[in-house]
């Protein structure tokens, strides 16, 4: 896991100074705390900071290059079955100087070119640079676990792990404005787009060639043939092949040569990863897990009982609001981007943690997205019922909620007036149009162009199933922002996250399987259940889904410099963002919903803490 930096020039007598590419790499020394390197070659720059994981040697140090000289790779990620595809190269004549995955996929790409992509089992992020030809070839996995970050002009092409390099090279971070309805909505802005007019992402499955200043990019990973190939090739029990893959992936994700450890939460997903670990025969593995005084968020106990069952010893984790807020200054910072998911910093502060014993982290993510276990998939399937009781809603919606969210409160905004391809592209929001149109902003779902691409590609692979149309959108959506959270907290931290759940064979072979062996019973995830969670202490499968939720009621009341940001809020400080939204009335008691208000509230407050920690950092 690094942080990868590189610049090219139209102008072939131009060269890279290496200044410029040495700021950009340093900007990232979270990424890479153990070691940098350069690599120049008159119009091109490659750069890296190195977190050693596999091959501690400084032989395998990057930038790599070939034993021939004519090839540099630059790489971010783990190449999970690097071992076997290494035997393979050796049969046909590979010599090896390193025990490293960085020349594995060197010499497999000089090998196959771009097919080499569908042989990895891994997450990545790399580039190539070819000294012959002077062409560059830029890849990403295939949702996107690893970022990559690029800026094209017409004299120069500039490419990083995060925004942040790439300013260091001078691309300017003026905001997007066109991003802001997309952000407020959603909480994301999806796709190629960013919040910075200038920077671009190549998105997840996508690879490109860079040459002569042309980018020519390219979809790599078709998930829609691999569903279509794998719907004929029926599994005779989808049951005992996803336990056995599933304890493989998790034994490939323990191949390290530091500590590896796992995040636990104590829910269904994480306890699973640590029941897999067991299993497998690992020993001596640490899990970490974030408590809360208020026992509605704490799952401590719960990690408690699954560490003690299969055998890890547990480091709970907590924070005074003091470490929360500075926390939270730096998750901004290492974000980029406004914070979606709002426990960010309790993320940071567990790697902070994490660090002081293991390098690696193990993560449940994905789960949810790959196998229905967001409750919000079932108000897709039981659509027709819903809308038909959607009065009813209307008045359940005033009942107190014993739980974190007002689900009744919710449902009616969900259902208001929204058609079902509508509710779909909406599944996974806490606000609606007619919502921020109640408070002054009107938005056009249609503007939104690679949502509504996503949406028609899933309707094509599920028709007549919205549930699993949501599911499919979520993979590049939802889990986009999910997988970028997990990115830059535990990068942040120079600590590596790895997500068995994200293994290739799942990503391909789960959206395939039926509808029966995924959403079937009151909690989704059917498959996992009746499987690996068989495994699992009872208290852990009834247990109701927190997802790391957050206290955010107490912490506004309790912070005054979050309460200073609200009173900045009222104020007009993200007027030049929102020119439309009228604040007063979000503020209004009485005049919205409590839901709306606190969820609108939350994404503005980040929005704010990111104007006032990142932008200004950057002025």
């Amino acid at each position: 896991m690094c942080g990868i930096a590189g610049i090219v020039h139209v102008d072939r007598s131009r060269c890279v100074p290496e200044h410029v590419l040495t700021a950009m790499r340093d900007a990232m020394m979270h990424r890479g705390p153990d070691g940098a390197g350069i690599f120049l070659d008159q119009e091109c720059g490659l750069s890296h900071r190195r977190l050693s994981i596999i091959d501690l040697s400084d032989r395998a140090a990057q930038p790599f290059v070939s034993a021939d000289g004519r090839h540099v790779i630059i790489f971010n990620g783990e190449v999970f079955n690097y071992r076997e595809l290494r035997s393979v190269l050796q049969a046909e004549g590979v010599v090896f100087r390193t025990a490293s995955d960085t020349e594995v996929l060197l010499y497999l790409f000089l090998r196959h070119g771009e097919r080499c992509l569908g042989m990895l089992n891994g997450m990545f992020a790399f580039a190539v640079w070819n000294s012959v030809d002077r062409s560059l070839f830029l890849a990403r996995d295939r949702v996107g676990v690893k970022p990559f970050y690029y800026t094209l002009t017409e004299s120069e092409f500039f490419f990083a792990s995060e925004p942040k390099a790439l300013f260091k090279a001078g691309v300017s971070p003026a905001v997007n404005q066109d991003a802001m309805e997309e952000l407020l909505l959603f909480k994301y802005v999806a796709g190629e787009q960013t919040v910075f007019k200038n920077v671009k992402r190549l998105l997840p499955g996508h690879c490109a060639w860079l040459k002569n200043g042309h980018l020519q990019i390219s979809r790599w990973w078709n998930l829609p043939e691999k569903i279509q190939a794998n719907r004929e090739r029926i599994l005779s029990n989808p049951f005992t092949w996803f336990e056995e893959t599933f304890y493989s992936a998790v034994k490939y994700r323990t191949i390290s040569d530091v500590p590896v450890g796992l995040m636990l939460s104590g829910g269904l997903d994480s306890s699973s990863v640590a029941a897999a670990l067991c299993q497998n025969g690992e020993k001596n593995l640490s899990g970490f897990t974030f408590t809360f005084d208020d026992p509605l968020y704490n799952e401590g106990p719960l990690a408690k009982e699954v560490s003690a069952r299969f055998g890890l010893s547990l480091n709970a984790i907590s924070s005074t609001h003091d470490e929360l807020l500075k926390a939270m200054h730096d998750a901004a910072w290492f974000y980029d981007e406004p914070l979606v998911h709002q426990n960010d910093a309790q993320m940071l502060l567990l790697s902070r943690e994490a660090k002081k014993k293991v390098t690696v982290l193990l993560s449940g993510e994905g789960a949810d997205e790959l196998m229905g276990g967001y409750v919000r998939y079932k108000t897709l399937r039981y659509y027709p019922l819903l809308k038909g009781s959607a009065f009813a809603f209307r008045l359940l919606q005033h009942i107190p909620s014993a739980g974190i969210v007002n689900r009744f409160e919710k449902m009616h905004r969900y259902l208001k007036g929204n058609r079902l391809n509508e509710m779909v592209l909406l599944n996974a929001s806490n606000i609606f149009p007619a919502d921020l149109h109640d408070l002054g902003v009107s938005i056009d779902l249609e503007k939104f162009t690679y949502r509504n691409d996503l949406l028609k590609e899933a309707a094509q692979v599920y028709p007549d199933e919205p549930a699993r149309q949501a599911m499919y959108m979520d993979l590049f959506v939802h889990m986009s922002s999910v997988l970028d959270r997990n990115d830059r907290m535990t990068m942040g931290a120079g600590i590596e996250c790895r997500v068995p759940f994200l293994d290739y064979r799942f990503l391909e072979q789960i959206p395939a399987i039926p509808s029966r062996y995924l959403l079937k019973g009151r909690k989704g995830k059917y498959l996992l259940f009746d499987s690996v969670g068989r495994m699992l202490p009872d208290s852990v499968r009834k247990f109701r889904k927190l997802g790391f939720s957050v206290p955010w009621s107490s912490y506004l009341n309790d912070d005054n410099e979050l309460g200073q940001y609200i009173v900045n809020i009222r104020g007009g400080s993200l007027a030049k963002f929102f020119p439309h939204l009228r604040v007063d009335q979000l503020f209004r008691k009485g005049v919205n919903s409590a839901g709306l208000n606190e969820a609108l509230i939350r994404q503005l407050l980040m929005i704010e803490l990111w104007s006032a920690r990142y932008l200004k950092r950057l002025s």
